[in-house]
């Protein structure tokens, strides 16, 4: 072996010892996605919904609130307004994290598949109570002479919702990552100060749907007003035809 071939192999050892190893993939990406955050010293599940810049736990009403990722170094941190969150991924959609506290917890986050198809809520559907009945076996209106659209019904596209009843009440609406939440504000057209906030879906199929909806009411009179949210378990909606 000859002097400059010697010298160029430890050229070459050299550098490739001063070459930076970068983990491959290790880019934060929670953006448009739900995961389950799982605590494990609690045994506690949560459903994480992640935006561009705000994520929502519907279970526990906290929606549309900030967040960021921080970087420091080859350190990610999950920022959930001002609590942090160290992050490791594991693989494409799942990462590891320890809970920064007075008390540290490990946690594992792990991206929730689509549970439903959004298409299938796309359409008309009634109560299941009100399927083949007559209006004469319900409470009359509570304004007279008032012509009511029976049976109540509702009608839901991409991106709005409308109650048709006694009149037509619409809001927008958000169907989350994994389509088993869907935020909305829609006023009850019969009682004043009720409010849909919030359906969680808990069986889709293209005639039936099963939802629990989390309802605000408000409690207006002349010495105090009061606000409480109140879950409604197992709606029953058949889809017309």
């Amino acid at each position: 072996m000859n002097k400059s071939t010697t010298i160029l192999i430890l050229f070459l050892i050299l550098a490739s010892c001063k070459k930076e190893i970068k983990p491959k993939n290790s880019v934060i990406e929670l953006k448009g996605k739900s995961f389950n955050l799982i605590a494990k010293s609690e045994l506690d599940t949560m459903i994480f919904d992640f935006n561009d810049s705000t994520y929502s736990v519907y279970e526990y009403s906290d929606r549309n609130l900030p967040y960021r990722i921080a970087n420091f170094n080859e350190s990610h941190f999950l920022v959930l307004d001002s609590r942090i969150i160290a992050l490791k991924k594991i693989n494409k959609d799942n990462y590891k994290g320890l809970f920064i506290g007075e008390k540290d917890t490990e946690i594992d986050l792990i991206k929730r598949e689509l549970k439903w198809k959004k298409n299938l809520l796309y359409g008309s559907w009634v109560e299941e109570k009100y399927v083949g009945t007559d209006s004469a076996n319900f409470p009359p209106p509570p304004i007279e002479k008032v012509k009511s659209n029976w049976p109540p019904i509702y009608i839901i596209s991409e991106n709005k919702i409308v109650f048709d009843f006694y009149k037509k009440s619409e809001s927008e609406i958000n169907i989350n990552h994994s389509a088993e939440f869907i935020t909305l504000n829609l006023n009850d057209p019969v009682e004043y100060g009720k409010i849909e906030k919030l359906w969680q879906i808990k069986f889709l199929s293209d005639s039936l749907m099963i939802v629990n909806k989390f309802i605000e009411e408000r409690n207006h009179n002349q010495k105090f007003q009061s606000t409480r949210e109140i879950e409604y378990g197992g709606i029953r909606l058949i889809k017309q035809r």
